[in-house]
């Protein structure tokens, strides 16, 4: 078994926990998740099993997709509702127009200082540990791309959004910090990942589905939809097994895909991933190479 399981997390357990019912469900002893998800949230969590672990760092990695409730009057420690209250103010009477337009101003590349209740680094112990000893450290901000951001409901002092943002956004400052430009803090009340990796929540299944063995398993092309593909013979497959490279005078020209220097390209015989590989030079170029170069630099090579 070697693949993706797009999980739908539930509310209330950590993605490693979460990963742990997984391999107990399916009887696995090797699986890793994609991109980490706080307790409190729910949504899409790629788990990758066995041989699959292997493609956690080519995978799409673009832009996640995510559903919010923002309450705003309440503000909280950890700027979610898992959070002691810090403070209350009195909602002001917002218009959706004056919502819409601080929206627009987290839209595009913003800097975001990482809260105090997050597993970041700190001279080496975790920012969440100095939290809970009272003691707040300076924090560098981070610059995160929010392409997107969508007001869906309008019902003070509750605003539903979806937010489609870059890896190491944190949902829940962006939420704060909208709350506190709209002049009265406020707290993430709920969260949804509805896209990870090139999955959306219409490929997620639940623990309840993969216990009655109807959840559907991705297979490792699925997983990785994004890099060119090249088909080979089954006998340069096994002398890639063997830690052979893949050399110019290897390719047939005329079945190469398009790829560029530095993209990486993955490799198949028939069905079965072989090996991911990161271009030494464009396609385009191969008629003018040598033919003893190495043309694409194996990566992972998988059995």
């Amino acid at each position: 078994m070697n693949g993706v399981i797009v999980l739908d997390k539930p509310k209330g357990i950590t993605s490693q926990q979460a990963v742990s019912t997984v391999n107990r469900i399916l009887k696995i002893a090797k699986s890793g998740h994609t991109g980490t998800l706080d307790p409190f949230a729910t949504g899409v969590l790629p788990i990758c099993i066995n041989q699959a672990t292997k493609i956690i760092p080519f995978m799409y990695g673009g832009f996640k997709k995510y559903e919010g409730v923002l309450e705003l009057g309440i503000s909280t420690d950890t700027l979610d509702a898992t959070g002691e209250v810090t403070q209350e103010s009195e909602v002001p009477d917002l218009r959706e127009n004056a919502v819409l337009d601080v929206f627009s101003k987290y839209k595009g590349k913003i800097n975001q200082v990482p809260p105090m209740y997050s597993a970041i680094k700190k001279d080496g112990v975790r920012l969440y540990e100095y939290a809970r000893k009272g003691i707040e450290v300076q924090r560098k901000p981070r610059t995160v791309v929010v392409k997107e951001i969508d007001l869906l409901e309008f019902s003070p002092p509750y605003l539903r959004f979806m937010v489609e943002c870059s890896r190491g956004t944190y949902v829940r400052v962006l939420a704060s910090d909208i709350a506190e430009e709209l002049g009265c803090g406020g707290h993430l009340k709920e969260l949804r990942r509805t896209k990870s990796e090139g999955f959306t929540i219409d490929d997620a299944v639940t623990f309840e589905e993969l216990e009655t063995g109807s959840g559907n398993f991705r297979d490792l092309n699925e997983a990785l939809p994004h890099l060119p593909r090249l088909n080979i013979t089954d006998t340069l497959a096994k002398e890639i097994r063997d830690g052979k490279q893949l050399r110019v005078s290897h390719l047939d020209t005329d079945v190469l895909p398009h790829f560029k220097i530095g993209e990486r390209v993955k490799i198949y015989t028939g069905q079965d991933l072989v090996s991911i590989t990161e271009a030494q030079a464009d396609s385009t170029e191969i008629n003018s190479l040598d033919g003893d170069m190495v043309l694409l630099k194996l990566l992972r090579v998988f059995n």
